[in-house]
């Protein structure tokens, strides 16, 4: 049958037979340390009493850490890393040909990504140790992966409130349940590919029905590709006969994505000139001692930039510079965290030379520092695939609209570079902490959150993602604001950077105010064949 990860003691990782140990479940995904060819890859940072406090006070026999990796090319490398709880011993142990599995991956997969993927085999192994009674009869182990796929989207809690497995898993979304499903599923094929292991979801040959749907899905995703040019024709003749033998069967609801909200383009001068005020500091008359500039200068960024919250905050002070075709506006790139290029004065540390090189090496060299993409914890910053304008240099450009906020924002950046960012600063960010304790840090996504939170309350909005007072309801207001000026959908489709037009919908679609507004007056240009003002009438008085 198939398995997951329990490597033989006598062997090493290389040429261990990964198998399903149903019998002894509790130590499935389990890798003798003693043989284990990453056995010193973990440095202690994270102690066996944190991960086995952090066990028990859950209904897991998992648990995930962040965790420095040491040895074998990878050293200052962070990784997250599944802990099973062995119940011999009731020790932590790392799983780690899933280790091995993120090593492999290396930069193409976040790291997000990686701690959603240990949440999947983690969930799964719980699942194995729970209802191990079960499944111990051969015959019903095909079954496993089904019933645990089923688990996820229906929970494990029953009518009555109970739950005989002791899980006490609440029901998951579909596009939930179906990421757990695939990340397993993903982990399982390199398992088959690195150690000729048995796929626990394997390929079938797929219905009439289930080609027509690939073709139909394969040809949308075309239609708004990029490079549909590309498109490899056999190879997706290949894919289209065949289906994975597990999926999540639940029929989807087909519609339109959920109607989004923006911040009302009416109060977004209140929010700058009234929200960010700075406590106690309202009747200076310098105006970078009463507002706050830096909060001011990230929501342009947004609600006149369209930029996502967190790609201000990988903004350098050399980002910025005098647009060659406004001089009044601001000229601002956007630059790709890690393969962006750096700027042009940096000098090569060994020749003292002016040089290429991308932001990593950069920030290393120069500042000692990691890209915020890929720093767990306060500083992190994340990064969307963004379709960039120079592919050569990697950054984007924003497009302010209406074009004034092009003017506002330069303006605002001179004074903030004269009189609060210290040229001190330990690092190229442009926007940082102006708090005693952290002053000079880069600013945070999540101190940015709490300041914009507090400026909407100041004028007397609710702040919440379904009244559009989030700060990703600027990107909101952005590309509904450009959509009501009638712009182009590619041209809109390159303000918001999107890669295709169908990820622009959310941000364009009219929402169900616009619609029953365009029908009212549809209807009153509407002369209609039949009137029912007798109808009308009647019901207006109630017979």
């Amino acid at each position: 049958m198939w398995a997951l990860v329990k490597a033989s003691n006598q062997r090493s990782v290389a040429r261990a037979q990964i198998h399903l140990n149903l019998h002894r479940p509790s130590r499935a995904g389990v890798k003798s340390q003693q043989h284990c060819r990453y056995d010193k890859l973990i440095r202690a940072a994270v102690t066996r009493e944190v991960i086995r406090n952090a066990m028990s006070n859950t209904a897991f026999s998992h648990t995930i850490a962040h965790t420095l990796i040491q040895g074998y090319g990878v050293e200052g490398q962070r990784h997250y890393v599944l802990y099973l709880l062995d119940d011999d011993e009731y020790r932590p142990v790392a799983m780690w040909p899933l280790l091995e599995y993120f090593l492999d991956m290396g930069r193409s997969r976040t790291a997000a990504w990686q701690r959603d993927t240990c949440r999947a085999v983690g969930l799964f192994v719980d699942y194995l140790k729970a209802n191990q009674t079960h499944f111990r009869d051969s015959s019903s182990r095909p079954q496993v992966l089904a019933c645990f796929a089923e688990a996820l989207v229906t929970g494990t809690i029953d009518r009555n409130g109970d739950d005989p497995s002791g899980l006490y898993w609440q029901a998951k979304s579909l596009a939930r349940a179906n990421f757990l499903l695939n990340a397993l599923t993903a982990f399982s094929d390199w398992l088959v590919n690195r150690y000729s292991t048995t796929a626990i979801n394997p390929w079938k040959l797929a219905s009439m029905a289930e080609q027509i749907a690939y073709w139909r899905r394969h040809e949308k995703r075309r239609s708004h590709a990029l490079l549909m040019h590309t498109y490899d024709r056999n190879a997706a003749l290949a894919q289209s006969r065949v289906v994975r033998s597990i999926r999540v069967k639940r029929r989807g609801a087909i519609g339109d994505a959920a109607p989004v909200k923006y911040f009302p383009d009416e109060r977004i001068a209140d929010l700058l000139q009234q929200g960010f005020t700075v406590s106690g500091k309202q009747r200076s008359r310098s105006v970078h001692e009463r507002m706050n500039i830096r909060d001011i200068m990230i929501t342009i960024l947004l609600h006149g930039g369209g930029l996502r919250e967190s790609e201000p905050f990988h903004l350098y002070v050399t980002d910025v510079a005098v647009d060659p075709r406004n001089p009044s506006s601001a000229l601002v790139k956007v630059f790709h965290p890690e393969q962006g290029a750096a700027p042009e004065d940096y000098l090569d540390p060994l020749t003292g030379t002016q040089t290429e090189a991308s932001r990593e090496e950069y920030l290393r060299a120069k500042w000692g520092l990691e890209p915020r993409t890929l720093v767990v914890g306060r500083f992190h910053a994340g990064w969307k695939d963004l379709h960039l304008t120079d592919q050569k240099q990697k950054y984007a450009l924003v497009h302010w609209f209406p074009s004034f906020w092009g003017e506002v924002f330069l303006a605002l950046f001179k004074l903030y570079i004269m009189k609060i960012r210290s040229r001190h600063a330990r690092h190229p960010y442009l926007f940082v902490s102006q708090k005693d304790e952290v002053a000079g840090d880069p600013y945070t996504v999540a101190s940015y959150r709490q300041a914009h939170a507090k400026a909407v309350k100041r004028i007397d909005l609710t702040v919440g993602k379904d009244y559009g007072t989030t700060p990703h309801g600027h990107r909101h207001a952005y590309g509904q604001l450009l959509t009501n000026a009638k712009v182009d959908p590619q041209l809109i489709q390159r303000c918001l950077h999107h890669k295709s037009q169908e990820s622009q919908q959310v941000y364009t679609n009219p929402t169900p105010a616009t619609i029953a507004a365009t029908l009212v007056e549809a209807s009153e240009r509407l002369n209609s064949p039949f009137a029912l003002n007798d109808l009308q009438r009647a019901l207006a008085d109630g017979d």
